[in-house]
């Protein structure tokens, strides 16, 4: 291997790239040369003007950074990138398309950290995929870039497993870091002529197209399976959400339920009411669904904090002679019922 570092411009954005760029920056056989992000945006309820996270951790680290709106329009910064003649540049959820003359600014290529096993699940939302149909695993995979969305040489892969638990939060975190040191492994493996390129199954491919705040709306006529499913992958956003009467509500832990006939009286489970609140059971509700039970665990009412769904349903069903009358939730607004 030369005795210089390897020379990259680092192009990413949101928090998953973050721990990416402290990896490859540590690494003494890297040198970063700059750091490209998109502008400031409007966040929070205040709507206050706030840099990407990427351009904070850059700052930080003392790194020459770049905004751009348009890196394909960016004339100025184009010429720039190409003066600093790097030897990769280095996306990792840049948010941006690059066009073939970006691509043709390194010298060896540009390299993508990509969060599925390429090919499967290509596009803008793999993470969410990846849990909404049940996979077992799923991981980072290393590409050469091309103009085609994630159909791009495949370099190496780490692998992630999926259990019961798993949400796309607690994925995310997972995914990102581990994209830093494939990165490293892909660009000092690349140099030493130890990772070479291989052509996709393009045959086998699957897409993550974006996914919409209305998908994570619940259908109580899915499967306990499915509805499960749903509520791990929007957790924590935008929150799989229900209606009870007017009051929307994030569901962020459920599980398919098992009944068991010595706790739970047939009659308790016998609805065939897709959405009917069941029961509540010392580790939350239990709620008919098209087919099985969903025992939610905790929630997030409209305007309040993340609390234990038996808490919640303690408060909102007030008992009347010693019995509750438990509601039903819906897909969209009812009328308001009363407790």
């Amino acid at each position: 291997m030369s005795t210089h570092p390897i020379r990259i411009v680092f192009l990413g954005t949101p928090a998953f790239s973050i721990s990416a760029l402290q990896t490859l920056n540590a690494d003494a056989r890297i040198e970063i040369a700059a750091v490209v992000t998109q502008p400031d945006r409007p966040a929070g309820r205040g709507q206050k003007l706030t840099p990407p996270p990427i351009k904070t951790l850059a700052d930080e680290l003392g790194l020459p950074v770049f905004q751009t709106v348009s890196i394909k329009k960016d004339e100025a910064l184009k010429a720039h990138l190409k003066s600093l003649a790097p030897d990769f540049l280095v996306t990792v959820a840049f948010g941006q398309i690059l066009t073939q003359e970006v691509l043709d600014i390194p010298k060896v290529g540009t390299v993508n950290a990509h969060a599925s096993l390429l090919p499967e699940f290509r596009g803008a939302n793999p993470i969410q995929q990846a849990i909404l149909q049940g996979k077992p695993e799923t991981g980072i995979t290393t590409m050469l870039t091309e103009l085609g969305v994630d159909t791009g040489p495949m370099l190496l892969k780490h692998v992630v497993s999926i259990d019961s638990e798993t949400t796309m939060g607690t994925l995310t975190e997972q995914l990102s870091l581990a994209a830093g040191p494939l990165l490293v492994d892909t660009l000092v493996g690349m140099v030493e002529g130890r990772v070479h390129p291989e052509v996709q199954p393009h045959e086998l491919a699957t897409h993550a197209p974006k996914c919409q705040k209305e998908d994570a709306i619940l259908s109580w006529q899915e499967s306990a399976h499915q509805l499960q499913l749903k509520v791990r992958a929007f957790n924590p956003a935008p929150g799989a959400a229900t209606f009870l009467g007017n009051e929307r509500i994030k569901l962020l832990k459920a599980r398919e339920y098992q009944p068991n006939p010595a706790a739970q009286s047939e009659e308790i489970l016998k609805s065939d009411q897709p959405g009917q609140i069941l029961a509540i059971i010392d580790t939350g509700l239990l709620v008919r669904t098209g087919e099985g039970i969903l025992e939610i665990r905790s929630l997030q009412p409209a305007g309040k904090k993340e609390m234990a769904a038996r808490d919640w349903a303690l408060g909102a069903f007030k008992a009347v002679d010693g019995k509750r009358s438990l509601g039903s939730f819906n897909a969209s607004q009812t009328a308001p019922l009363l407790a």
